[in-house]
């Protein structure tokens, strides 16, 4: 029987970017029920030198660079053409390969990648996390990119049969597809995502709040800008707080938000930007603070989805601070394991924002324990559904 499963996308390995955890979980859980899995992403920032090397091993499994599998010769561009992906399905045994799974990966070379699955009789997957709107002024960009990505979750989703969904409202846009939910799966054994003891930031003092990730052309994914007005509106009712951000510099922020130059300024250390880090120490903010923190507009973009962000907050027994979009008011409960806020209007946002900052030292505790106790993206709770979706993969249509 087939037992390699290919996992293919723009992953910036080993945990440059979201799309990485994502690879490197689902992998596990594949694994977990007798899979192996090969990984094609991107093993480096910069595509592997002609020599080599274009591969490397990341907690056991094989992952080849997806720009050029293998060293002495170029290939044509990963995003255009299935060339790559079908380089290293040739290079495997006959026989061997279950499955190709394509993670939001760009329409034209999915498209391609299907056709090559379909002529060497490999049933091929859909990964689908994102169907993007309109971001930024560049016109052209826009509309090529939208186009491609209708037509990939529209008529490709079709042609391949089989999809993997991260938010129930997707997979209910596919009635008679090979479907299975799986938002992110976490390996709750590996130590990084094991939480800590509950503890407060500043014992008897302010509640630090950490937003952590990129928020997006113009701020368009992760409405941080509403989150910042929010904390104007506690500081000028005396509310004491700390909000730091991991991802970008106050230039960067004052560059996309070029009104809020006063805001920021009156905030003045209550906020701190940290600038791009390293994963592990987002990892290591994200343990130090009280609350995790996003807001994002509950559209079709942030409903096909399911943000990392919450998965690894809820992984490491942080609260979450957000607004009900995708799957995220299946797992987070009002006044026990987070804050929801109802909407998107200024009064909403400061009144959640001011419900977790005057939270009382016991009632957080409380709030972080219930966090800890049981991880809901643990890869035990998702073994069945993975096991039954493999069992019933059909061929490229």
């Amino acid at each position: 029987m087939p037992d390699t499963l290919i996992l293919v996308g723009g992953y910036g390995l080993p945990d440059r970017t979201a799309s990485a955890t994502r690879a490197l979980g689902l992998a596990r859980l594949f694994r977990s029920i007798g899979t192996e899995v090969i990984i094609m992403g991107k093993i480096s920032p910069e595509t592997p030198p002609l020599a080599g090397p274009t591969e490397v091993i990341i907690d056991g499994f094989r992952c080849v660079d997806i720009r050029r599998p293998f060293p002495g010769r170029d290939y044509a561009r990963y995003d255009l053409s299935g060339e790559t992906v079908m380089a290293l399905v040739d290079s495997l045994p006959e026989g061997s390969v279950r499955a190709v799974s394509a993670y939001n990966h760009a329409g034209q070379a999915t498209w391609d990648i299907l056709r090559g699955l379909k002529t060497r009789g490999i049933p091929g997957i859909l990964d689908c996390t994102e169907w993007y709107g309109w971001e930024g002024p560049r016109i052209l960009r826009n509309i090529q990119r939208m186009a491609w990505t209708e037509f990939r979750l529209r008529v490709l989703t079709r042609k391949a049969g089989n999809v993997i969904a991260a938010s129930r409202w997707f997979a209910d846009t596919l009635p008679g597809l090979n479907r299975v939910l799986l938002p992110f799966v976490i390996d709750a054994s590996d130590p990084k995502w094991m939480p800590e003891a509950p503890k407060l930031a500043h014992p008897g003092g302010r509640r630090r709040f950490l937003y952590s990730g990129n928020p997006g052309m113009g701020m368009f994914k992760d409405r941080l800008p509403i989150a910042m007005e929010g904390f104007g509106d506690l500081l000028s009712d005396g509310v004491a707080f700390e909000f730091r951000i991991a991802g970008m510099t106050r230039d960067q922020y004052l560059a996309a938000c070029p009104d809020h130059g006063g805001l920021v300024a009156r905030l003045g250390d209550q906020v701190r930007f940290l600038g791009r880090i390293p994963h592990a120490d987002s990892l290591a903010e994200l343990r130090a603070a009280d609350y995790a923190l996003f807001f994002r507009r509950n559209d079709r973009v942030a409903n096909t989805g399911f943000a990392t962000k919450y998965v690894e907050a809820a992984s490491l027994g942080i609260p979450v601070v957000t607004n009900p979009t995708s799957d995220i008011d299946r797992y987070l409960t009002d006044g026990r394991n987070g804050f929801l806020a109802p909407d998107l209007t200024p009064a909403a946002i400061s009144g959640v924002l001011r419900r977790a900052a005057t939270q009382g030292d016991a009632d957080l505790l409380a709030m972080k324990a219930a966090c800890a106790a049981t991880n809901p993206f643990d890869i035990p709770q998702w073994q069945d559904a993975a096991r039954v979706f493999l069992d019933e993969l059909r061929p490229v249509r």
